[in-house]
């Protein structure tokens, strides 16, 4: 035979002493939540620690623009997706801060506690694929600052002073034999704007070679 919301007697009178623990109990209950969600945020800090320090090349901003701009998202990302992680567990192990139930009794406390079940199982849900996308997505982005091309060197401006003239460019190379360099045209001078590689034979052609912040 069943009574009100369609719950047994014995059922009903199961939850009335669960109930009648959880009034007696409410003030602990209460500080178990309060707990519970300070340990979060000692959790939410140190993932976002943990990601920050996590890193692969020192300095991001030296990666190519489409290199720097995916390890920008895949790492907020993987954040992202842990700390809302860690709120679903959070959520399902102390429930939602002060929720408590209205005029209760039996029936409804389980009630209650069928809605219960299921919101728990859901986050749970979440917390697991929250936790292994987040985990997926920072460990692309710290992948990616490893197996990212390095940023070409800067160009080094040089003087070659030949038998003749001095000349002022990029040095392309340098060895034993010679330098090579893309010579840039004096301003004003013939051809300007125009720039030239060209090779210089130590000794026949080039003299000396010196080190320039600018032509």
């Amino acid at each position: 035979m069943t009574s009100a919301g369609g719950y047994l007697p014995e059922e009903l009178e199961a939850a009335q002493q669960r109930l009648d623990a959880m009034i007696e109990a409410q003030l602990e209950i209460g500080r178990a939540q309060a707990e519970g969600w300070r340990n979060f945020l000692t959790v939410a800090s140190g993932l976002l620690a943990a990601v920050l320090v996590l890193k692969g090349r020192e300095n991001v901003a030296e990666l190519p623009g489409g290199y720097r701009l995916a390890v920008v998202v895949l790492v907020a990302s993987g954040l992202v997706l842990l700390l809302v992680a860690a709120f679903a567990a959070a959520s399902a192990a102390h429930g939602r801060p002060g929720d408590v139930l209205e005029y209760p009794h039996a029936a409804k406390l389980l009630d209650w506690e069928e809605r219960e079940r299921k919101r728990i199982a859901d986050r749970i849900r979440v917390t697991r694929w929250a936790t292994v996308l987040g985990v997926v997505a920072t460990a692309a982005g710290i992948l990616i600052t490893w197996v990212a091309p390095a940023p070409d060197d800067p160009a080094q401006t040089v003087r070659v002073q030949t038998r003749t003239e001095t000349l002022c460019g990029e040095l392309l190379a340098a060895d034993g034999s010679g330098v090579t360099v893309k010579v840039k045209p004096a301003a004003g001078g013939k051809g300007e704007g125009k720039e030239t590689v060209r090779h210089f034979t130590w000794q026949r052609d080039a003299v000396s070679l010196a080190p320039a912040d600018t032509c």
